[in-house]
């Protein structure tokens, strides 16, 4: 028996290290849901404020440095439900047809962008609405959620098509882009408290989306 030790040499071998595991499914689905469950409250919680602040201000309801604050939270949730749409792309329970792959490097862009365009808001807490920055970001956001929309819905067809999930969750993914259409797009358009309405909609799915995710990937597991 030579156990642990080289022939040649007489010598303890070092044990080959093990191999990295690559990140669970289930880590990134809990993380998106916890990112999605943080911008649903905060947004319920936004929608009571008296506003310090006029309307035709950008940091309204909040005052300039509550909103500075506040984007840092919010582009954290965002980096969080970011990993609910990495978490949705490596779980392959989208498939591996023409949809699949062409919809998950769509979703994943989207919502990677999300988070810079959400730090660029921080700079126009004292700014007009009607400010040119604050124009330019919002609509550099706007296409964001709208790519990460169309990405989110043909990964949704191949998670259909794939048959991999049943019951009810086999929609979340397709309903998340989907709600970035009918929903998120025109009800922050719209300005005022139904602003909120939409982000809280998009984020209240965001977050069934992670949990629809860390369990699949705990049944597999």
């Amino acid at each position: 028996m030579t156990g642990n030790y080289d022939v040649t040499t007489r010598t303890a071998a070092s044990p080959r290290p093990a191999p990295a595991r690559p990140a669970s499914p289930r880590l990134f689905g809990t993380l998106c849901a916890a990112g999605g469950l943080i911008a649903v409250v905060g947004a319920a919680w936004s929608a009571t404020l008296t506003s310090p602040v006029s309307t035709d201000q950008f940091s309204w309801p909040y005052s300039p440095g509550l909103f500075r604050g506040l984007e840092a939270v919010w582009t954290l949730t965002n980096i969080l439900t970011f990993f609910g749409a990495l978490g949705l792309a490596r779980s392959g329970l989208a498939g591996r047809g023409r949809t699949a792959r062409i919809g998950t490097p769509i979703m994943l862009v989207g919502m990677a962008l999300l988070v810079p365009c959400e730090l660029a808001f921080i700079p126009f807490a004292h700014a007009a609405t009607d400010d040119a920055g604050p124009v330019l970001v919002g609509t550099l956001i706007g296409v964001a959620s709208m790519v990460a929309g169309v990405g989110f819905i043909l990964t949704g067809v191949g998670v259909l098509r794939e048959h991999a999930l049943a019951g009810a969750g086999r929609f979340v993914p397709l309903l998340c882009g989907v709600f970035v259409f009918v929903g998120l797009t025109p009800l922050v358009m719209a300005d005022g408290d139904v602003f909120f309405l939409g982000i809280g909609g998009w984020n209240v799915l965001l977050a069934l989306l992670g949990v629809v995710i860390a369990r699949t990937a705990t049944t597999r597991e």
